[in-house]
């Protein structure tokens, strides 16, 4: 097996500090497993895709458009 180094901020060491019970090299794997899961999901699912760049850029700009157009009609409704 390979190993890999992390470079951990000196205020998270702390806090796995005071779990000692916890592998946190499991944690790690775990947590990288995971994530090459989404990138090779994501694949799949766009490998046949014919979006371009832009026209994803076009459609993310249009759900945060939408998602922040409810988000304050819902905040305008708690305010009456």
């Amino acid at each position: 097996m390979t190993e890999i180094k992390l470079k951990i901020p000196k205020n998270l060491l702390k806090k796995m500090k005071k779990h000692p019970e916890i592998k946190w090299e499991t944690i790690a794997q775990s947590a990288l497993e995971r994530y090459i899961e989404k990138i090779e999901i994501t694949e799949n699912l766009t490998s046949s895709s014919k979006l371009t760049i832009d026209d994803i850029n076009e459609i993310s700009n249009e759900i945060t458009k939408r998602s922040w157009q409810r988000h304050k009609e819902y905040l305008e409704k708690l305010k009456q």
